[in-house]
């Protein structure tokens, strides 16, 4: 396998404008993928999109995930208070947003508990991605990886699918009985309205043409259908402390990172007119390990167990960028986006 090949990127996908260098000399600080990488940001301030500039080509980009996170997910080691937890996770996501739990009263009071770290209520509301369950009908999850969201909406009534373009990562949803498509979602040409829901966890970020993708959605749901996205925010407080070190710059993978401005342009441009955007603190102790060790050593590994120290410090920066969050609605790490047909 040679190095992939790159093609000139000299302006925003998002406005047009030209682009300024923003980050040099960047390099695979997660898989390390070979090759050094620069990211462009738009010359346009108020738009302030950032990109790879070159850019892998589509017909390479794939050897940026040979190594990637999603071939090497498995299941969580169970511990004693396993079904606790669990119990407590179906309470809230049925008190919080609706989704049927048949409990014991005890039981739904667990629902409470998550109230009390709010760090996991957020994480909990991110699992479902915002969504009510309204008629749980069909729901395309793109991006799915191996399909952990595709599973989890699945076992809470929704007609789940899946779509990702990394065949091992489809091939390992399809043996765990889901279904998955393999390729990009324009390539896919499904007929129009035939989703209730289509979910984007960390995605579009990772694409060639993320206003294509965005209006493909946008075809592809039923009149009253929602997108629900989420991406990381290069307004976030941990970009602004790392600068280039920042864990979600993720070079050559994530081609296209926004802010809540470039967003909502390219909601427009893919023709949503019914849509809110919000920064969520969902990973922001991950967010911050990571960045601290690539700040430090120049790599980090997401599948290692972080020490006990750097997760008590990781809820602390959690903790303060919540905090931070309520004078600077952008300061969180994840930008989200909600958005009706």
């Amino acid at each position: 396998m040679g190095a992939m090949r790159t093609a000139p990127a000299p302006t925003c996908v998002i406005c047009g404008s030209a682009g300024r260098p923003r980050y040099t000399a960047l390099r695979d600080r997660l898989f390390g993928v070979p090759g050094e990488w620069a990211l462009a940001e738009c010359a346009r301030g108020e738009c302030g999109m950032l990109w790879l500039d070159p850019m892998p080509i589509p017909e390479d980009i794939g050897q940026a995930y040979t190594e990637y996170y999603t071939h090497r997910e498995g299941s969580l080691p169970r511990h004693s208070l396993s079904g606790l937890f669990a119990t407590a996770k179906r309470a809230y996501l049925a008190n919080r947003w609706g989704y049927a739990f048949e409990g014991s009263i005890p039981e739904n009071l667990l629902g409470v508990l998550p109230y009390l770290y709010p760090g996991r209520r957020i994480e909990l509301d991110f699992s479902v991605m915002w969504l009510e369950p309204g008629g749980r009908g069909r729901l395309l999850d793109v991006g799915a990886g191996s399909g952990a969201l595709v599973e989890r909406m699945g076992a809470l009534g929704w007609k789940a699918e899946g779509l990702d373009f990394d065949a091992r990562s489809v091939e390992a949803a399809r043996s765990r009985g889901l279904t998955m498509h393999l390729g990009g979602l324009p390539q896919m040409r499904f007929p129009d309205a035939s989703f209730d829901a289509v979910t984007m966890s960390h995605s579009i970020e990772h694409v060639h043409d993320p206003v294509r993708w965005l209006a493909e959605a946008k075809r592809i749901l039923k009149a009253g259908g929602r997108l629900a996205l989420a991406t990381p925010n290069t307004r976030s407080l941990l970009h602004g402390r790392f600068g280039q070190h920042w864990f979600a710059l993720d070079p050559p993978r994530h081609l296209h990172l926004f802010n809540r401005d470039a967003l909502a342009t390219a909601l427009r441009k893919a023709g949503f007119e019914r849509f809110r955007l919000f920064t969520s603190v969902r990973d922001a102790k991950g967010a911050w390990r990571g960045s601290n060790a690539i700040y430090r050593t120049g790599r980090y590994d997401m599948m290692s167990r972080a020490p006990a120290a750097a997760r008590i410090v990781g809820q602390a920066v959690q903790f303060c960028e919540a905090s931070l969050k309520l004078v600077d609605p952008d300061a969180g790490e994840d930008l989200v986006a909600m958005a009706v047909k």
